[in-house]
């Protein structure tokens, strides 16, 4: 902006027209931002979502039914996330610990 002459036209105007400038720039800036975190949010969306499919297919791979998938799907999920807490965690590991017994008993 400095190259350009606008710093130097805007030092010209007015207070209340330079305040009126920088909350348009500030709004601007505020969209720009939340258009940008939107466009992570799904492109990381979309990436779990590919890497939960590849996932799925492993287990079937392995030998887990759609109700072991179910199970796993859930503790992946709290894995996926990140920032869980120590109940989520057990949790987590119940069911892997459930999924994982089901198929060993099925399989003998």
């Amino acid at each position: 902006m400095k190259y350009q002459g606008v710093l130097g036209l805007i030092g010209k105007l007015s207070y209340s027209k330079r305040a009126e400038i920088r909350q348009g720039q500030l709004q601007r800036g505020k969209e720009i931002h939340a258009a940008n975190v939107d466009a992570a949010d799904r492109e990381m969306y979309a990436r779990l979502e590919a890497k939960e499919v590849k996932m799925m297919q492993t287990w079937r791979e392995i030998g887990y039914n759609e109700a072991e998938i179910e199970t796993l799907r859930e503790a992946w999920h709290i894995d996926a996330v990140g920032g869980a807490s120590r109940e989520d965690k057990k949790h987590r590991q119940s069911l892997l610990k459930g999924a994982r017994e089901s198929r060993l008993s099925r399989m003998t």
